[in-house]
C-alpha cells in the first residue's frame, strides 16, 4: 500500500483483484493478469494502454505517455540565419530588415509520446519522437508482459506536452526567435515501447533513438525486470 495525501491506496488491480507490482517511484501500474493500466491519485485510475514495437526477449517495455492535443500558434516569429549590421547614421530598422518574419497562426491536431519514467531527456526524446510514426501492435493472445518504471503522473505529462511542443517549434528547420502557443489536450493514455539494452543506452525498437542509462534515474531497477514473465 502507499500513502498518497494522508490517505493509504491499495495497490491492487480493481478489475482482477491481482497485486500491482513497480518501483517504489511508480505511478503508473500495469496489471499483467488482466492486462489493464493504472495511475496513482487520490485513488487508481484507469488509462488506457497500447503496446509498441514488443521485440524479443532481451526488450524490456517502457511506458511512453501519448498525448492527443490541439497546438494553436497565438505568434511565431522565425529570423533569417543572418542580417546585415546597420552602416550610416542610427535608424529604426523594421522587422523584415532584421530578418524576422511572422509566420501563419493557426490550430492542429497534433500527438506528442514522451518517456512516463523519470529522464533528464525527457524533452529531447519527446521532440525526437515527434517526427517518427509510432503505431500500436495487437499483442499475442495470453502473452503476459511487464512495464515498469512510469514515474510521471498525467498533470505533469499536460505540463510536459507545451514543452514538447515549444521543442517541436524550435526544432524546425527555420530559425526561431519566438513563439507563444496555447495546448489543448483531447486524450491521454499509455503506449508501452520495447526498448533494447545496449551498451550505454536503451535503444528504442525500430528508431535510432537511444536513452542514456545515465540520464534513467531508475535505470538500474528497470533493467533487472523482464519484459515477458511466466506463470
Amino acid at each position: 500500500m502507499r500513502r498518497i495525501l494522508s490517505e493509504l491506496t491499495l495497490l491492487r488491480c480493481s478489475n482482477c483483484g491481482s497485486d500491482l507490482g513497480g518501483l517504489s517511484t511508480d505511478v503508473i501500474f500495469y496489471c499483467s493478469e488482466c492486462g489493464r493500466c493504472w495511475i496513482s491519485g487520490e485513488r487508481l485510475s484507469p488509462v488506457s494502454i497500447e503496446f509498441v514495437r514488443p521485440g524479443g526477449p532481451d526488450s524490456i517495455l517502457l511506458p511512453f505517455w501519448k498525448i492527443d492535443a490541439t497546438v494553436t500558434i497565438l505568434n511565431r516569429i522565425s529570423r533569417k540565419k543572418s542580417s546585415a549590421s546597420a552602416a550610416g547614421r542610427p535608424r529604426v530598422f523594421t522587422g523584415s530588415e532584421r530578418g524576422l518574419t511572422e509566420s501563419d497562426s493557426g490550430s492542429r491536431l497534433v500527438r506528442f509520446i514522451f518517456p512516463a519514467f523519470s529522464t533528464s531527456l525527457i524533452l529531447s526524446t519527446g521532440v525526437r519522437m515527434h517526427s517518427e510514426n509510432f503505431l500500436p501492435e495487437k499483442t499475442e493472445h495470453g502473452k503476459r508482459f511487464r512495464v515498469i518504471g512510469g514515474s510521471v503522473g498525467r498533470d505533469d505529462a499536460v505540463l510536459l506536452t507545451r514543452a514538447v511542443a515549444v521543442g517541436v517549434e524550435v526544432n524546425r528547420s527555420d530559425f526561431l526567435a519566438s513563439v507563444d502557443l496555447e495546448i489543448a489536450v483531447s486524450s491521454a493514455g499509455i503506449y508501452a515501447i520495447g526498448c533494447t539494452p545496449e551498451k550505454n543506452v536503451l535503444k528504442i525498437n525500430g528508431s535510432e533513438i537511444g536513452i542514456l542509462y545515465a540520464a534513467i534515474n531508475d535505470s538500474d531497477e528497470i533493467l533487472k525486470q523482464n519484459q515477458v514473465f511466466s506463470d
